[in-house]
């Protein structure tokens, strides 16, 4: 199976997008353009034989296409792409219609379990319909009798007729065919109509069943305001296709990977180049030492908690920046192991780091791993006490997704999914029922799906300051003041409640089990630096607006009475913590 992708359209219509380049070279939100997704896609899929028509910018197109130097490209250029259709781009790939073939328009936009069903459709030649879709007005539509593809043309509106999309997956038989027809169009002189209407007037000799694609994604770009609804609705299928495996297997199929571990997990991957060098809330200079391990290497696999994830993110960002701090794509493959259950970060398209002691969030949705590797096995070696944190980390991610501004049903959906897993077994899981270690792992990966959508909201924005200055658990720090922000929610009759599927007694229940909620011996002087450095985007997101008298009031709940006993002060670790039980 080859693939044949036409890229001989002028495009006038994209404006500013496609200024200096051609259509299939506008960016998308990853900043992979539309032709290096259509190859990473068709490649990840089993394609490795591709044909490209061209015609303006052929020289981009090729310098796109041959950056993957594992595949097969042949390119056939048409010198009258200004006054012909692409019919007759069709009439030159003669000599190269030698296989079955996946044939495609330049502009098309769609997820990869499209591509993956339609190769694994039992039928030898399909084209693609969507009977849900309303008729467009300006675009192919295609008649389907008796589950076949009878005709595509724009002005067909009959009630036989339904959305197309120009993806069609052909026998040799049937493109060799269609062809031979192209053919007699050319030599009538017929070049300005499309290849459809050579196909329409064969279709009684060939099969092409029609396949539905209401639930996938495939749509054109051929304006700027195609482009801004396309990028808007393809994330989310990328976000929720991302790869999940159960064991390390693809670490050998790999192409030259630098593994981003924890210390004490780098001796158990001798055979691989690994760096370690990196703290616990990694800097700034942690990623430049990281961006110098990682030259000579393709590829990027974290296996840590979030800061080992997060400093992988940072590496493929950093190493994506040209001289002027302009990000270019580049397909960098990151493979993410978490070996907690909390973050989430191995399905979420941000990281932090710190530069000169200030947190520097980075959001892209190049960031989001391509794979998640969920392993029992790492959780396994968790202290009782991480598992604590950890797990308050998920929950809240989940309760705070369910608040925000940006929540959608797909994000409600992951967090809602999540709290019931937690809900149903942090009681087991906390008492070492390794059963449920899965369960928790997959809560906190829906947590993370759940964000990455939605953000977090004003617990998250007050904990950062609390972790930074007190040395706190980012799970606990969250969990101190969300009680408080719920309270105000709920004064304030908000909607976002009527969502949740956990009641704030629920969550205290929670805490009390763990034994978890506790006080900071906060000084009037730490008051002033945390209520001056609660993170503003954060807070942008609680649907609650808060000032700084009401901030200061949420952390003054969560301050050390003057009058508690010191002897009730607790030691987890190393560190100091100085909180209290309740």
């Amino acid at each position: 199976m080859k693939a044949l992708i036409f890229n001989s359209g002028i495009g006038k219509r994209m404006g500013e997008l496609t200024k200096n380049t051609h259509k299939s070279l506008a960016i998308l939100n990853d900043g992979e353009t539309i032709l290096e997704r259509q190859i990473r896609i068709l490649s990840e899929c089993g394609i490795k034989d591709f044909v490209i028509t061209t015609g303006p910018y052929e020289n981009k197109i090729k310098e796109v296409c041959l950056k993957y130097t594992e595949l097969t490209f042949n390119f056939v250029h048409s010198d009258l792409f200004d006054s012909t259709n692409y019919i007759y781009s069709f009439y030159l790939t003669k000599d190269f219609l030698n296989d079955d073939f996946l044939l495609l328009h330049g502009d098309l936009v769609f997820n990869k379990h499209l591509v993956l069903d339609i190769l694994s459709n039992p039928n030898k030649s399909i084209g693609l319909i969507n009977k849900s879709l309303p008729k467009p007005e300006k675009d192919f539509k295609a008649r389907v009798i008796s589950g076949e593809i009878k005709e595509v043309g724009i002005n067909i509106f009959d009630e036989n007729c339904f959305a197309f999309q120009p993806f069609y997956k052909l026998s040799k038989e049937n493109i060799v065919a269609w062809w031979n027809h192209v053919a007699d169009f050319i030599k009538e002189g017929i070049t300005g109509c499309y290849a459809e209407n050579a196909l329409n007037e064969i279709t009684d000799k060939i099969i092409i069943k029609a396949m539905e694609y209401d639930k996938y994604f495939i749509d054109e770009i051929d304006n700027p305001d195609d482009h801004a609804r396309v990028i808007s609705k393809i994330r989310i299928f990328d976000f929720d296709e991302q790869e999940q495996l159960e064991s390390l297997e693809i670490l050998n199929k790999l192409k030259k990977p630098l593994l981003v571990v924890d210390s004490f997990l780098a001796n158990k991957f001798t055979n691989f180049k690994t760096f370690s060098d990196f703290t616990p809330n990694p800097t700034y200079d942690d990623v430049l030492k990281g961006l110098k391990a990682f030259e000579g290497c393709s590829s990027i696999v974290s296996i840590g908690g979030g800061s080992a994830i997060d400093v992988a993110k940072a590496i493929k960002y950093y190493s994506c920046l040209n001289e002027n701090g302009d990000f270019i794509y580049k397909n960098i493959k990151h493979v993410a192991v978490p070996t907690t259950a909390g973050t989430g970060s191995e399905s979420t398209r941000y990281a932090v780091i710190y530069k000169n002691g200030v947190k520097q969030s980075l959001t892209h949705d190049a960031l989001y791993p391509d794979v998640a590797v969920l392993m029992p096995d790492f959780i396994k070696t968790l202290s009782y006490y991480q598992k604590k944190c950890t797990l308050l980390d998920a929950l809240c991610h989940s309760i705070e997704s369910i608040w925000s501004k940006n929540a959608t049903e797909q994000s409600k959906k992951y967090a809602q999914e999540s709290i019931d897993l937690i809900k149903q077994n942090y009681e087991a899981y906390l008492s070492g029922d390794e059963k449920t270690i899965p369960l928790m792992q997959k809560a906190a990966n829906l947590a993370g799906k759940a964000i990455n959508i939605s953000q977090t909201t004003a617990a998250h924005a007050l904990s950062y300051k609390l972790t930074s200055l007190y040395k706190i658990p980012h799970g606990l720090a969250v969990s101190l003041t969300l009680p408080y922000l719920w309270e105000l929610l709920i004064n304030d009759n908000c909607t976002a409640l009527n969502d949740e599927n956990i009641s704030l007694e629920e969550f205290n229940h929670i805490i009390n089990d763990m034994n978890m909620k506790k006080f900071i011996k906060i000084t009037e002087c730490d008051m002033n630096i945390l209520v001056e450095n609660v993170n503003l985007t954060r807070l942008g997101n609680f649907p609650y607006v808060m000032s700084k008298e009401i901030i200061e009031n949420i952390y003054d709940k969560i301050k050390l009475p003057n009058n508690a006993p010191k002897e009730k002060f607790m030691m987890e670790q190393e560190n100091v913590y100085s909180l209290l039980k309740e």
